[in-house]
């Protein structure tokens, strides 16, 4: 998908479920786009986010078990989601404690399936 596309793809999907961000990193940490509010620092919010990941997929190799296809954080006023997409990339919604989760996560995963980075 083109790069100017992505943009596109994860503007709309932050619309579609009322998202309070949206952003597509790589999963050492960069960001390659994201639709945050204004402040926020995008490069320590993607690193953050696949040191979630990375560090539950450590956990559950610990374990022998395969590495999670998704992170839900639970906040009291938002949840942040992290999804696998493709074996470079992670895509992260963040939305309001009050959003539909399963219509939430059903979007989500139909973008991190359009968007799959090799």
């Amino acid at each position: 998908m083109a790069t100017g596309n992505v943009g596109t793809v994860i503007k709309d999907l932050k619309a579609r479920i009322s998202g309070l961000a949206t952003a597509l990193v790589s999963r050492d940490g960069l960001v390659l786009y994201a639709d945050v509010p204004a402040g926020v620092y995008t490069e320590t919010f993607a690193i953050m986010c696949a040191t979630i990941l990375g560090a539950a997929a450590t956990a559950n190799t610990e374990l022998n078990r395969a590495p999670p296809e998704r992170i839900v954080v639970e906040g009291t006023d938002a949840r942040t989601l992290i999804v696998g997409c493709g074996k470079k990339a992670l895509l992260v919604a963040v939305v309001d404690q009050t959003a539909d989760v399963p219509k939430v996560l059903a979007e989500v995963a139909k973008v991190a399936d359009l968007l799959k980075v090799a």
